[in-house]
């Protein structure tokens, strides 16, 4: 899709999208700042890239490597799986701690 016209570009994006698929658009050019925009997530080119482009996007990659782009799908993925982690040993930490506080203020009030 590189040398597509932008309402290409869109349209490709908004199908996707309606198909109920995430959609990652990368792109340097004005031309691509409708997909980008559209786009669940945006990478545009730090160096290359238009001022266009680095508006519309998600991600500004600074050295324009694609290789970058998998780093930061790595790292993005791994911070979320740590995220959900930390949530559900907060949630269980809590629960259990309330659970040990209703049944010590039961155990405390029948003996009073």
């Amino acid at each position: 899709m590189a040398r597509s016209s932008p309402t290409g570009k869109l349209k490709l994006v908004e199908h996707l999208r309606g198909l109920s698929e995430v959609v990652a658009v990368t792109g340097d050019g004005t031309n691509d700042a409708l997909a980008l925009h559209e786009s669940d997530i945006g990478f545009a080119m730090g160096i290359a890239g238009t001022e266009v482009a680095k508006e519309q996007a998600n991600v500004i990659v600074l050295d324009d490597d694609f290789a970058t782009i998998v780093k930061v799908a790595k790292w993005g993925r791994a911070v979320y799986i740590n995220i959900q982690k930390f949530v559900q040993f907060q949630l269980t930490v809590n629960i259990v701690a309330l659970m040990i506080n209703s049944v010590s203020a039961c155990i405390t009030a029948c003996y009073l």
